[in-house]
């Protein structure tokens, strides 16, 4: 057959005649050397950049002829839709994505690079490969065929979209209104079509088992982007109560693998990145975007399903027919397909393993949802552990039926929505599964008659009686994040929380996560310090936003060689904004000079006022939250103070009250108010926080304190071209009785003065404002994609003892840019001011 040379991966090459064969590289964009592989590793360049001869489409003989009717496609790449003549149709999927998840501020950085060549993770022409084998196990799909697509009038105003385009021909799974439907389909619906009726109608079910078989390819596979809107659902009789058998799509991840350096680092926050090899990855990350859609459509399988659908396809799945599927690929790629094959072989052999996994993971807390119907929930307690459940609807057979083991279940949560439902919980054990119970809108009547080790009345219901304000809706802001996770979301249909004195969408309410604290700050009187550190959350049952936290950092000043180690604790309670928060820390930055009292000492400066001191911090308290970032909280504060005696200080020449060991303890108020939950900068904001502490005549306190501090900012953008903003802040401190010195209203520092040194001036009172104008001029592109802007401030502060406060207000100001990471409360800020002791400052992050 005829040819044409290679076409070097360009997109939309000139074709100016059409032959039965062509000759392409599929994306000689990935060729790279060692050491770019070795940072973004090999994946499959080789079968990129390799030529493969394929065959043209041809749109006059193709099925009968084929005229292309829409665009389509998600985020990645575009589709093109075709009609053939007989009513059926046919989808074109480019074979290299052209798009990339990421807002257009990435474009043309560094990490917009990183992210375009991680295209290179995907085989080329994998889902030639997965047909066969979906096919092998019984899996409804289309079969798709590989072809180059011409420069053809034909295509009419998708021309210039799609013309000169390697890609991939399968018939799109629809009914047409006229001729034989997809798989001799009678309906066949979108995933979202399909949640609507499994929601409303309880006859409305999922062929489960096949379902079932069709994930666990997709573990054997390796596919990695298997959320809700990649499947069609079809109905193969007209039977209204048939069952919906699901036919998986767009195949293109099959075989993924992100391998390298840098890949390697993000998966420690991105799970999703899986390797393609002889073991598996952690299920649950492979199906990151899918698993509160396969929680809820494979809820009634039990292990012994499990195993058996995994054993069958392990049996299915034979080394011929793997070398058969590998086959399907393009020869050019015999090398790679080689070691695919043999990876295929040794998952196979692991696949009940990995499935058991996967099962597990997703039943440990078990989520079982009823339907707005009428429905029955007769949930039964038994042996050592173990729980029947079964709901039915209107005395029809039952609809969803299992038994739980306690082994593998910690929790059982049955939610029955709307309508007049009843729910009964019988039987006598010595140890039971954990079981909650909620009825949503309509006349919900429950009945306990199950005992647990002898107490009575054991399992949890809400929403008894006749309710009606339980509200489901999306939350916009979770689809504004991902569209695709938020549709998997959604198939764990829970109903809005209360919290904060509102509803709230439904967060996350089980297992747990780690993240990482990175973070670099600076200080005048400290220097540079950088953060590092970790926090666990444990999530739970409608306890908001998490059921436990944990946390720990430790900060280094590198100037100065000062250390701080923090922690805290918080527990939260179900269905209530009364917490526990605990904190303890040891830290050596509290006070990091001593220039005396008053608001006229000195201007001296020098190691003479340094001082070295450590304090140790324990404050349990009880707290209540107004918002997500809004909290006041209430408990006795513990404290004990070390100031070392270092020769030819002033402070060990003074010796002030507290500068020998001191301990002491009392109570502690502390607030802080936002008037915004979420980063909106066209609105105003306001901030205000409050510290009041009182110490009791105890240990080394010689006669009772307190002291008051509070800050108050608020910002406004202005609505002008580059949206400036411009920020106030006022604020101070109040002491009464005798205190010990680092208790003192001190001001200097970025907090208070930005151009002194911390502690540079220390009273019994303090008062100190400031304002801002940030302006944003530019943003370009860099390793990270960058904002400029310019930044003026003009500073006041003053402190006072017994009164008094001579000298009156110091004041400075200043004028500068900051550089920053898309958010300017991340940027690097260069001030040069009015100080003539601090002509040019920096900082990481605005003051405020």
């Amino acid at each position: 057959m005829a040819s044409v040379s290679p076409i070097a991966g360009a997109q939309n090459p000139d074709v100016r005649a059409v032959h039965l064969d062509t000759v392409v590289v599929a994306g000689e964009i990935y060729g790279a050397g060692g050491l770019h592989r070795w940072f973004l590793g090999n994946n499959y360049r080789d079968a990129w950049t390799t030529p493969i001869k394929v065959p043209v489409l041809d749109l006059k003989t193709f099925h009968g002829g084929l005229k292309p009717t829409k665009i389509g496609g998600g985020m990645q790449a575009k589709s093109l839709r075709f009609s053939a003549p007989d009513g059926s149709e046919y989808v074109f999927r480019q074979v290299r994505k052209t798009n990339l998840n990421l807002n257009d501020q990435f474009r043309h950085t560094v990490i917009w690079y990183i992210v375009r060549d991680g295209g290179s993770a995907s085989h080329p022409t994998s889902g030639l490969a997965s047909a066969p084998l979906l096919a092998t196990v019984g899996v409804l799909h289309p079969t798709p065929q590989l072809y180059f697509m011409p420069d053809d009038p034909a295509l009419g105003e998708f021309r210039k979209d799609f013309a000169g385009i390697l890609g991939t021909v399968e018939e799109y799974p629809a009914v047409p209104d006229k001729g034989r439907g997809f798989a001799d389909a009678e309906k066949i619906i979108d995933s979202d079509s399909l949640l609507e009726r499994i929601n409303r109608d309880p006859r409305e079910q999922v062929d489960a088992r096949a379902f079932l078989r069709a994930r666990l390819m997709d573990l054997l596979l390796g596919d990695n982007d298997r959320h809700p809107d990649q499947w069609k659902w079809a109905r193969l009789s007209k039977n209204d109560g048939a069952l919906w058998e699901p036919i998986p799509r767009d195949r293109d991840k099959v075989f993924v693998s992100y391998e390298g350096f840098v890949s390697s680092i993000a998966r420690h926050t991105l799970r999703n990145l899986v390797t393609f090899s002889n073991k598996y990855p952690d299920p649950s990350s492979l199906f990151a975007n899918a698993g509160e859609f396969d929680r809820r459509l494979l809820g009634g399988l039990d292990q012994v399903v499990w195993d058996s659908v995994a054993t069958s396809i392990m049996n299915q799945i034979t080394d011929p027919v793997i070398d058969d599927a590998v086959r399907a690929l393009p020869p050019e790629y015999a090398t790679s397909s080689r070691g695919i094959a043999a990876k295929l072989k040794a998952r196979r052999t692991g696949l009940r393993g990995a499935a058991d996994r996967y099962y597990r993971e997703l039943w440990h807390v078990a989520e079982i949802h009823g339907t707005d119907a009428d429905d029955e929930a007769t949930v039964t307690r038994s042996g050592e552990g173990i729980v029947d459940v079964r709901i039915q609807s209107g005395g029809n057979a039952p609809y969803y039926s299992r038994r739980f083991e306690g082994g593998e279940t910690s929790e059982i949560r049955i939610y029955l929505h709307g309508g007049n439902d009843r729910a009964t919980v019988e039987g006598g054990v010595r140890k039971s599964i954990s079981v909650r119970i909620i009825g949503g809108n309509g006349t919900n009547a429950f009945v306990d008659r199950s005992q647990v080790g002898g107490e009575r009345n054991p399992t949890r219901f809400y929403d008894a009686g006749s309710v009606q304000n339980v509200k489901y809706a999306k939350d916009t802001l979770d689809e504004k994040k991902n569209v695709d996770n938020a549709f998997n979301h959604l198939f764990n249909r829970r109903p809005w929380v209360h919290a904060y004195g509102d509803l709230i969408p439904p967060i996350k309410d089980r297992g747990a996560d780690i993240t990482p604290i990175v973070s670099i700050h600076s200080q005048r009187g400290l220097g540079i310090y950088p953060v590092i550190g970790a926090a666990r959350y444990v999530y739970g049952f409608r306890t908001v936003p998490y059921s436990s936290m944990m946390k720990a950092d430790v900060a280094y000043a590198t100037g100065s060689g000062r250390v701080r180690v923090r922690t805290e604790l918080d527990k939260r309670f179900e269905g209530s904004d009364v917490h526990v928060p605990v904190t303890a820390s040891m830290s050596q930055f509290e006070v990091v000079q001593f220039h005396g009292f008053g608001n006229d000492v000195p201007d001296l400066r020098g190691r003479f006022y340094d001082v070295r001191q450590r304090q140790w911090l324990f404050n349990p308290a009880i707290g209540k939250s107004f918002s997500p970032v809004s909290d006041i909280s209430f408990g006795p504060i513990v404290r004990y103070t070390k100031t070392d005696s270092l020769t030819n200080r002033f402070l060990t020449q003074l010796r002030p009250y507290g500068y020998s060991p001191f301990g002491q303890a009392g109570l502690r108020l502390k607030m802080h108010l936002d008037s915004r939950y979420y980063p909106d900068t066209l609105r105003p904001r306001f901030v205000l926080d409050v510290d009041g502490r009182g110490y009791s005549g105890l240990w080394d306190v010689v006669s009772p304190y307190e002291s008051a501090d509070a800050v108050a900012a608020a910002f406004f953008t202005l609505p002008v071209p580059k949206k400036p903003v411009v920020a106030f802040r006022a604020g101070g401190k109040k002491l009464w009785g005798d205190f010990p010195y680092f208790d003192a209203a001190f001001v200097g520092g970025s907090e208070t003065f930005r151009t002194e040194s911390r502690q540079r001036w220390a009273g019994d009172a303090s008062l100190y404002g400031s304002t801002e104008l940030r302006v944003p001029v530019a943003q370009f592109p860099l390793i990270l994609p960058l904002d400029v802007g310019l930044l003026g401030f003009v500073d006041a502060a003053r402190v006072y003892v017994n009164g008094d406060s001579p000298g009156g207000w110091h004041s400075a100001a200043g004028a500068g840019f900051w550089v920053g990471y898309l958010n300017p409360g991340t940027s690097v800020n260069v001030l040069f001011t009015n100080n003539r002791e601090s002509r040019i400052t920096s900082s990481f992050g605005f003051a405020f």
